[in-house]
């Protein structure tokens, strides 16, 4: 969706009263739309000035990284002008009750939410960018592909449905080990200067540990 389009629909406008704001006619937004006409100098400089934002996003078609950066700044704006203060309690443990001031942003679960995606969204991007190297590089390899294939196989895998209860609840045991035990290898692995871990944490994750490092898997701290 081209950035103007997308604004408009975002701050709940319509394009008659963007026009009249602009001083133009409706049918020629429609032009900016649709790429018949540019939007000359003045008018997007206007833009910028009445949605306070930069020239770049009016005039091309919008990624998805860039429609969720454009909602959750629509999200922190209306936030400021929206959230309140009213006063709640809590009780100490002596059982003495306390006022205190409580702020409230009404949008704050859909922001949350918005943020989560937008990391979806980098990550995907991310990995779309390694996978396209690898298919494009001199070697042709494709151990990335591999790994990212099997690590989706890992964590979409789905109960069997030949088990019956008692099996069921095992294999949900297991999967979630095998999770676990992926997830706190990247994290060992995934972190520069990583070099220290918990001697009291629980025994797999420390062999683990200790095995990475003594093959060398792990960035440590010089």
């Amino acid at each position: 969706m081209i950035g103007l389009e997308y604004i408009v629909r975002l701050y709940n406008g319509t394009y008659k009263k963007l026009a009249e704001k602009l001083g133009i006619t409706p049918s020629t937004v429609t032009d900016w739309l649709s790429k018949r006409r540019p939007i000359p100098k003045a008018k997007l400089e206007a833009l910028c000035k009445l949605f306070n934002l930069e020239a770049e996003y009016f005039q091309k078609e919008l990624s998805k990284i860039e429609e969720i950066e454009l909602r959750l700044d629509y999200l922190n704006r209306i936030s400021k002008r929206d959230s309140f203060e009213m006063p709640d309690y809590f009780t100490d443990t002596d059982g003495n009750e306390h006022e205190y001031t409580r702020s409230i942003d009404p949008y704050q679960e859909e922001k949350r939410m918005m943020y989560d995606e937008l990391k979806m969204e980098r990550i995907i991007l991310t990995l779309q960018g390694t996978l396209y190297n690898e298919l494009y590089s001199v070697e042709k390899g494709n151990t990335a592909y591999e790994i990212l294939e099997r690590t989706s196989n890992l964590l979409n895998e789905s109960v069997p449905k030949n088990l019956d209860a008692e099996q069921q609840l095992q294999w949900e045991r297991k999967h979630d080990k095998r999770t676990e035990a992926l997830r706190s290898m990247m994290y060992f692995m995934g972190i520069t200067g990583f070099s220290v871990w918990d001697e009291e944490e629980e025994s797999f994750h420390n062999e683990l540990f200790k095995l990475l490092k003594k093959y060398d898997l792990l960035w440590m701290k010089a």
